[in-house]
């Protein structure tokens, strides 16, 4: 005698698993053909997707702005607001070997598990700490670049730590003394 609810459950459980199945295959030739029309952000070549937080410093929100001379205090922490995101933002000026200054921000999160992370340094901005696991990010200013560290001009390189890539900067443009965040990359 044949149990007619075990038929139908092996037949509802490979049905199931060959529709996931055909699923699963089908996806890729799908995602190519649509790719491009479904809303895909393509990432920057560092892995980064690029999110504007303001076209240009005229439309950006005047409370996104930090003054020069704030920063002259200290870094300073601005919460930016996108959409439904929020980028936390960690303004600062660097003093770079050649003596000159230079505005900057970097997106307070860790590379590693996503901790924020406190800022080293006094006047200047000159690194983070992850206090979570102990990543240890360090600045490069020489406008030559760090080759040691495989650094460019400004990047904030993992100097310690966990931390799989350098920290996340912000696009940054200066309009009448005021410092505007353009572009994070997350």
């Amino acid at each position: 005698m044949v149990d007619e609810n075990r038929r139908n459950t092996l037949k509802i459980f490979l049905g199931t698993t060959a529709a996931l199945g055909a699923g699963m295959l089908a996806t890729p030739l799908v995602a190519s053909v649509i790719g491009s029309k479904a809303g895909y952000i393509k990432p920057e070549p560092s892995g980064a997707i690029p999110v504007e937080i303001c076209k240009d410093v005229d439309s950006c929100p005047k409370d996104y702005g930090v003054s020069l001379d704030e920063l002259r205090n200290g870094p300073v922490f601005k919460l930016l607001k996108v959409n439904t995101m929020a980028i936390p933002a960690v303004f600062g000026i660097v003093r770079a070997k050649d003596g000159k200054e230079y505005p900057v921000a970097y997106v307070a999160i860790c590379t590693h598990f996503g901790c924020p992370v406190n800022v080293s340094g006094g006047k200047y901005l000159i690194g983070f700490n992850c206090p979570c696991h102990g990543s240890i990010f360090a600045l490069c200013n020489d406008p030559n670049g760090c080759p040691d560290y495989k650094a460019a001009f400004l990047e904030m390189y993992v100097s310690g730590g966990p931390a799989p890539r350098s920290l996340r900067a912000i696009k940054v443009a200066v309009k009448d003394g005021v410092v505007y965040p353009l572009v994070a990359y997350i």
